[in-house]
């Protein structure tokens, strides 16, 4: 078949479609070889022309389709194909970044740890070197100095120890004067004998072992009384108060000194420094020696003289020593003891006791030795040592029991005293891992919240010496409950979080910051690594301190945290503000503590709308705060005077709003007016438990009109503090918020921490107390008695005096007391003069 392309005669050509596909000719009709049998000759072959074009151009409109369907799927391949790969460069830069964040996280906690390292290293060095001088210095002194001097710790635990060596001794003493030792055996004693070298069996009853090497030989010229002790053990002796260690609180126990009276009694001290024995002696004991005192020779007279004299020397003993001296059946022989001897041991030892000036006769000493038998020279009794021995093991056991309950009771004591040291200390809370909550710019000077802020308030604390006097604690980061108890789970999550770990979408809930970083507005920062972590840091540093002096473990406290917290809403940060701390705080006092009433003042220059917002219905929640409103042109444009509360929480929302913009600027006499006619008088109406300031310094001189604008000194501040401790019983907490002038908020945390110390702070200048508050500081105070004068009645009387100056309030207040007490007085004199005209009437007053 001839296949050939006719052309049109409205085209000159026919193009060849592309992609090899090549049309189909139109078959030519066949020549009839006959005659047409038409009347019109011709017609039939151009109908037919026709009908060929039609399908021709038909053909050429579809391939023509197909050819632009096919262009169009290739050019959306092309670009499917090329976003495919931007998307792929896109998340493999965000890995990469990714992949450097943790990076940098992972050195600077390496670097951290090595810092730490070398500075617990450092320490250890210190240390060494410290204890080898101390040594060197311990081998190098002299001996008149001391070697340490024991804290009362110390004492103690070596008084315990000394006691227990004691008991250690007694228990074996008791052992060994158990029956059929042969210890207790005595041999017999001849007087004509010379002094026995070998160990004597006999101890001194009461008074320790007896060793035969300080034995005082007797006479051989003449008889001497016989010595027997009756050893007369009381049944009772258990439950006596036998230790005067017992009634001395107030001094150590007292020991005996040796004193050179002459050779017997210089004898008789070195047996007993020998034996170790103390004042520590028994009633029952002067009762024994005082009895056997008339049969005693010259020397043992000595003995027993110096005896009674270390007797006398423990204090309160000397009372019931008199007592007995007093009694008819040992006064004879207190007698014959005074007229027996007279060395200066004898002298000594009555002037000692207090006897030297009694009425006592004078009966002689042989009378007194006529009652006796004389002492054979060829045998002498065995004296009762059993017994003796027995009852002083039993006793020294019961001393050292008193002497145990008593160390015990001492330690009780002293570790309330500590306590009670610690309770009435303020409480300082910081952590330097909120300083990494900064922006991944690294210019601070583009933003005014930075981490120098709490670095210099700590450093100011640290070298005024401030921080020595007060109890410092570590935060702790708050849980996600606890963040829950004010904002709501989405916020918590999206903020409280690593969003990496979340896989949170935060594109939309991020902007880029004219720096270069990141931040949730155009100027609150967000750091993808540390600002969560330092947020719930500063969370949880707040309200571990809220919780300590709410619990009335420490007396009160600053928290010296960032980020701030009053701006952030329940979903929303905003002003620098993340979590509000001391909101959290505030729900977790009520849920944990239940706590009934909370006090909130806010003295940030700004209005605390996030904290307005979490107790705007709550009436066991007072919230005050003193801002520059101007009519809602400063931000947050919230805290208007009309905003009073809802619900059940009407009247407990209390702004203390300025208006009048900064012609003047507020000062400190502005502020000292609201504060006594506004703030105290509703605050003591209100009697909250606890006290909680959110305490901003950007109301002081310093800060430019976008950041504050105010001009209040420093020191007024510490003013304000002194005078909301009067308070709640003194438990006040305040908690850094706003303040961006280093030297301002360093010398306004200085000034209120000292005031929560309780230091004398400098009195307020004379110019403040004689300047009135100006006309824009009246006329906002004016707005909210009018505001809230319905719900507090302390207001009504406040409001007479707003446009006075501080001194000439307290002279009104001076003279309305004075007035107050003259009519008391009247009164009391009227009542009298009626009580008096009543008795003249009876008969039983004359005028």
């Amino acid at each position: 078949m001839d296949l050939r392309v006719v052309d049109h005669p409205h085209h000159h050509h026919h193009q060849q479609p592309p992609f090899g596909l090549v049309p189909q000719p139109h078959p030519t009709p066949p020549t009839s070889t006959a005659c047409p049998t038409s009347s019109e000759p011709g017609r039939g072959p151009v109908i037919n022309h026709q009908e060929q074009h039609l399908q021709q151009e038909l053909v050429a409109l579809k391939h023509k389709q197909q050819l632009q369907r096919q262009l169009l799927i290739a050019e959306f391949q092309r670009q499917h194909e090329q976003l495919s790969r931007q998307h792929e460069v896109q998340l493999q830069e965000h890995i990469k970044h990714q992949q450097d964040l943790l990076a940098l996280k992972h050195q600077q906690e390496l670097l951290e740890h090595q810092r730490k390292m070398e500075q617990q290293r450092h320490e250890q060095e210190l240390e060494k070197q410290q204890r080898e001088y101390k040594l060197q210095q311990l081998k190098n002194k002299d001996r008149g100095q001391e070697s340490a001097v024991a804290s009362t710790e110390v004492k103690m635990r070596l008084q315990e120890f000394v006691l227990n060596k004691k008991k250690a001794l007694a228990q074996r003493n008791l052992n060994h004067c158990l029956p059929g030792d042969p210890k207790t055996q005595h041999s017999s004693l001849d007087q004509s004998s010379p002094p026995q070298t070998a160990l004597s069996a006999y101890n001194h009853p009461m008074l320790g072992t007896y060793d035969s090497k300080d034995d005082f030989p007797l006479r051989k010229t003449a008889s001497e009384p016989n010595l027997k002790l009756r050893s007369r053990l009381k049944q009772k002796v258990t439950e006596r108060r036998s230790s005067p260690l017992l009634r001395r609180k107030d001094g150590p126990i007292s020991t005996a000194k040796k004193r050179s009276l002459d050779v017997a009694g210089e004898r008789c001290c070195r047996w007993l420094s020998s034996v170790g024995i103390t004042a520590t002696f028994t009633l029952f004991t002067c009762q024994q020696l005082i009895s056997s005192s008339s049969s005693l020779s010259s020397s043992s007279f000595s003995f027993f003289c110096l005896c009674l004299l270390l007797l006398v020397l423990d204090g309160d003993w000397f009372s019931e020593l008199i007592k007995q001296l007093k009694t008819t059946t040992l006064r004879g022989s207190i007698h014959a003891l005074k007229n027996a001897n007279d060395s200066p041991v004898t002298s000594l030892c009555f002037s000692a006791v207090g006897l030297g000036g009694l009425p006592l006769p004078s009966p002689s000493v042989s009378k007194l030795v006529r009652g006796h038998r004389p002492l054979g020279r060829t045998q002498s009794a065995p004296l009762p040592q059993q017994q003796c021995g027995q009852a002083q093991a039993l006793q020294q056991l019961v001393v050292q029991q008193q002497h145990q309950q008593f160390l015990e009771k001492h330690k009780q004591q002293f570790q309330q005293q500590q306590q009670q040291h610690i309770i009435n200390k303020v409480c300082l809370v910081y952590d330097s891992l909120m300083q990494k909550h900064q922006c991944m710019c690294g210019n601070t000077t583009s933003h005014p919240e930075h981490a120098g802020r709490i670095q210099s308030i700590w450093s100011r604390l640290q070298e005024t010496g401030l921080r020595a006097h007060c109890e410092c604690i570590r935060g702790r980061k708050a849980s996600l409950e606890e963040l829950q108890t004010v904002h709501s789970e989405a916020h918590v999550l999206l903020y409280g979080t690593n969003p990496l770990r979340q896989k949170l979408d935060l594109s939309p809930m991020f902007v880029r910051l004219p720096c270069g970083g990141i931040g949730v507005d155009s100027d609150t920062i967000w750091n993808e690594v540390h600002s969560s972590s330092a947020a719930r840091l500063a969370v949880g540093s707040v309200v571990e301190l809220v919780f300590k002096v709410a619990s009335a473990e420490l007396k009160n406290g600053f928290a010296v945290v960032r980020p701030p917290g009053h701006h952030a809403e329940e979903s929303t940060p905003m002003g620098f503000c993340y979590f509000n701390s001391v909101a959290i705080a505030a729900k977790l006092l009520q849920q944990r503590l239940n706590v009934s009433k909370i006090l909130i003042v806010d003295w940030d220059v700004h209005h605390g709308n996030g904290t307005q917002q979490a107790f705007y219905a709550d009436p066991s929640v007072l919230y005050m705060s003193l801002h520059r409103y101007d009519d809602g042109n400063f931000f947050p444009g919230s805290g208007a005077p009309d905003e009073v509360g809802s619900g059940a929480g009407v009247g407990f929302n209390v702004n203390m709003a300025f208006t009048g913009g900064l012609e003047p600027p507020m000062g400190d006499a502005d502020y000292l007016a609201a504060f006594r006619t506004v703030v105290m008088p509703i605050a003591n109406e209100f009697a909250p438990d606890v006290v909680l300031v959110s305490s901003g310094f950007d109301a002081v001189d310093g800060h430019a009109s976008p950041l504050g604008g105010y001009k209040l000194t420093a020191k007024c501040f510490g003013y304000l503090t002194r005078q909301l401790m009067s308070l709640a019983g003194g438990r006040v907490v305040l908690a850094l918020e706003g303040g961006h002038d280093l030297t301002a908020i360093c010398d306004a945390s200085e000034a209120c921490v000292s005031a929560l110390l309780g230091n004398e702070l400098d009195p307020i200048p004379d110019e403040v107390l004689q300047q009135r508050p100006n006309a824009n500081a009246v006329h906002s105070m004016e707005k909210v008695i009018e505001a809230h004068s319905k719900y507090w009645r302390s207001l009504q009387r406040s409001a007479s005096t707003l446009g006075c100056s501080l001194s000439e309030a307290l002279q009104r207040d001076a003279e309305e007391a004075e007035t107050v007490s003259a009519m008391a007085s009247l009164s009391v004199t009227d009542q009298d003069q009626c009580v008096a005209s009543s008795l003249e009437d009876l008969g039983l007053y004359e005028g």
